[in-house]
């Protein structure tokens, strides 16, 4: 009756793998390492043994600080359980980073200079403009 009771669950080391798992399972022998994943998945979800899953949880989370931590970033400790109620949020933050994208892309458009490879924003919707490179002062004409 209570079979998934005390069992540890899914976290972001399981959704990590369970990610890198679908990325290994499009070549013919990659697919082992695909299915080997899938299993130490299902295996960290329905462990009992919550103690050696939190400490490679913290494992992974120091690893994964080094990594982002190069790019002025960090990963919040201690990592929340992944939970249905924390993914919309999640999502939602997301899809707001994705759209704020789309519309810069719709507004402007990036061009380099020919001369020093500097990059230029320039605004879309003209025809053709004359730019001047701010940094070498080169002169071209682009279609925006």
């Amino acid at each position: 009756m209570n079979f998934l009771s005390g069992t540890y669950g899914f976290d972001i080391l399981s959704i990590f793998l369970l990610v890198l798992g679908m990325f290994f399972n499009f070549g013919e022998y990659s697919r082992y390492i695909s299915y080997l994943l899938m299993i130490i998945v299902i295996f960290r979800a329905l462990s009992k043994n919550t103690y050696k899953r939190n400490t490679e949880l913290t494992k992974f989370t120091s690893i994964i600080n080094k990594i982002l931590g190069r790019f002025g970033k960090r990963l919040p400790y201690p990592l929340p359980k992944a939970s249905l109620e924390s993914y919309p949020i999640l999502f939602r933050q997301m899809k707001s980073k994705w759209d704020q994208k789309r519309k810069y892309k719709k507004q402007y458009k990036i061009v380099k200079c020919p001369k020093c490879k500097q990059k230029l924003r320039l605004p879309r919707g003209q025809k053709s403009i004359i730019v001047t490179c701010k940094k070498c002062s080169n002169e071209f004409k682009m279609k925006t």
